[in-house]
């Protein structure tokens, strides 16, 4: 299988929008035919060779794409991507395994806004920290995560999750406002602090927050507390266990009247919360 192997050189002045490159469409293509790819780049057309110095490899196993020097300006990295491996050696840009549907991304610095957006499968593992909307829905739909595995190291933004569906979304540091937004499946933990508004409007699925919240929104209905739960979320589901003592609450009562979102939150890191 093929190793591409991307080093920076250009000073972009703008964002390149690198859709289509990923290891399962370089996997039968020539270097000739990969070096003249072209993406957009503000209004016109920039071939990959005049942005990076490209080194072509033979591997055992899925195809690989390694990008050093990476940054910011670098969109849709991995976007789409069925298989294979991406390595990405620094900052990346919007859209990061967006729609990916499997294989794996691993970001050794920071990401920008909707990383995983609608992602359906694969791992996404994000090194460093990362913006807003992490996992959510393209705008305008009501349908975002739904499958894989997203892990951010680092703190996260706000609004991540938003109509998440199925999946697991870790982020190991804080998150910001409306964490879990519209949640209609899926898990959320969070291993740091959440800002205010956390689960707002959830429907289904589960947010397990073991730092520090600013509050619980009053539409949600407090259960008890529990300990080691193992959280399912359907009745065929085997279920997740989580450990710790935690405040159990649903909701949101203040979107539906029956909703079936579970909130839980750390009772040691939050004593008198109830």
């Amino acid at each position: 299988m093929k190793e591409l192997i991307l080093t920076l050189q250009a000073d972009l002045r703008t964002s390149v929008e690198l859709i289509g490159l990923t290891p399962d469409k370089i996997e039968n293509m020539s270097l000739d035919d990969i070096r003249n790819m072209e993406f957009n780049y503000g209004r016109k057309k920039i071939r990959l060779e005049e942005m990076f110095d490209i080194e072509m490899n033979e591997i055992e196993g899925e195809p690989r794409i390694v990008i050093k020097n990476s940054n910011h300006l670098l969109k849709h990295v991995g976007e789409g991507m069925t298989k294979g491996e991406i390595l990405i050696e620094g900052d990346v840009g919007m859209y990061v395994g967006a729609f990916m549907k499997g294989g794996k991304i691993v970001v050794y610095g920071n990401a920008d806004n909707w990383a995983g957006q609608n992602m359906k499968g694969g791992e996404l593992i994000i090194k460093g920290d990362a913006q807003n909307y992490i996992g959510s829905s393209y705008r305008g739909d009501w349908r975002g995560m739904s499958g894989g595995t997203i892990i951010v190291e680092g703190n996260a933004g706000n609004e991540i999750g938003e109509f998440m569906l199925k999946g697991l979304l870790h982020v190991k540091g804080n998150t910001g406002l409306y964490t879990g937004i519209h949640l209609n499946g899926g898990f959320i933990i969070v291993d740091g602090n959440v800002d205010i508004r956390v689960g707002a409007e959830m429907i289904a699925g589960a947010i397990v927050v073991n730092g520090k919240v600013k509050e619980i929104l009053p539409s949600f209905k407090y259960e008890g507390i529990v300990e080691n739960p193992i959280i399912k979320l359907s009745k065929k589901d085997q279920g997740r266990k989580i450990e710790g003592v935690y405040y159990k609450f649903t909701g949101d009562y203040g979107e539906r009247k029956k909703p079936k979102g579970q909130l839980y939150i750390n009772v040691n890191t939050n004593p008198g919360l109830v």
